[in-house]
């Protein structure tokens, strides 16, 4: 008895000294990342938009299509409509097949076309992963990245730069790409050593969405650390009706953050507010203080008053 016990105790504690090495881990990236989100594209096929809206996710990367004309996505345009409808914030990423910053221009521009002037709150990623773009060496790639990049700051977006870990760090000089923003694919359990921040992370390859699984059952899934420096409500101060609803919204700083916000009241029985959207809904007679906090810590306050 003692023996098999002993077996069984020690099994017990293999396991829990496993559980203890494991679980640091999962806290510190629940707490350091600003948004959860994922990228899809025609491989993830039709997207189930009601189940992924039950998901706790913020925003999704959406490929537009690959080099040059006449390349789309073909649920491109389905997936924008049905990712806005399900109230998350929108980004797009366009896949370079080019090897020189002329045609990069044109990759850009293919891209806007594709846009045709839709909102985005997330930037426009240059997909830069096939080993042709970098035969021409770092200054090159470089090159391309900013032909493309520049393209599409220039028509209002904000541009970023997509690649795995090792090319971020071996084919770029990003001291000739400040204005680009950083997604870096790495699948591991802690983030990758770059030279410069990583706004976004997609961590896994073999995720799962329920709605949005490929025919393999996998979705890729993205962490956003892109944070807030400054966070103000439209309207300072807000006159209500009872039974009345109405949309608390805020600016927020700088053009392109992802960084989560979280609404609260301080009198809900006189307006109460959905803490992801900040639908407001006048209960009865009073006032009530709004306030709004990023996940970097920014807050602004709203004061609503309902006759």
């Amino acid at each position: 008895m003692i023996k098999t016990n002993g077996f069984r105790v020690l099994a017990m504690v293999m396991t829990t000294l496993w559980m203890v090495t494991i679980i640091p881990v999962t806290v510190v990236q629940a707490a350091d990342f600003r948004g959860q989100g994922f990228d899809l594209s025609s491989y993830n096929g039709t997207i189930n938009w009601e189940q992924v809206a039950e998901a706790d996710m913020d925003f999704v990367m959406i490929r537009t299509g690959e080099g040059r004309a006449p390349d789309v996505d073909t649920q491109f345009a389905a997936n924008y409509d049905g990712a806005v409808a399900a109230g998350l914030k929108v980004g797009v990423y366009h896949v370079c097949c080019v090897r020189t910053p002329k045609e990069a221009v044109e990759e850009a521009e293919y891209c806007l076309e594709i846009l045709d002037g839709r909102d985005l709150d997330y930037p426009v990623a240059y997909d830069m992963e096939r080993k042709g773009t970098f035969a021409g060496g770092r200054e090159n790639t470089t090159a391309i990245a900013k032909a493309f990049c520049d393209t599409i700051a220039d028509a209002g977006y904000v541009p970023m730069i997509y690649s795995s870990a090792s090319f971020l760090n071996e084919n770029f000089d990003w001291k000739k790409l400040k204005n680009c923003k950083v997604w870096v694919a790495s699948y591991s359990d802690t983030r990758p050593k770059l030279p410069v921040s990583a706004d976004l992370w997609q961590y896994t390859k073999k995720g799962s969405l329920e709605g949005a699984n490929t025919d393999k059952g996998y979705c890729d899934l993205v962490y956003s650390y892109m944070e807030a420096t400054s966070i103000k409500f439209t309207k300072p101060t807000l006159t209500m009706k009872k039974n009345t609803t109405a949309q608390a919204t805020v600016k927020i700083k700088p053009n392109g953050c992802t960084d989560r916000k979280s609404f609260t009241s301080s009198n809900p029985k006189v307006v109460a507010i959905n803490k992801k959207t900040g639908k407001l809904t006048a209960k009865k007679a009073g006032k009530a203080t709004i306030t709004v906090t990023t996940g970097s810590g920014r807050k602004a306050k709203m004061k609503v008053v309902v006759k």
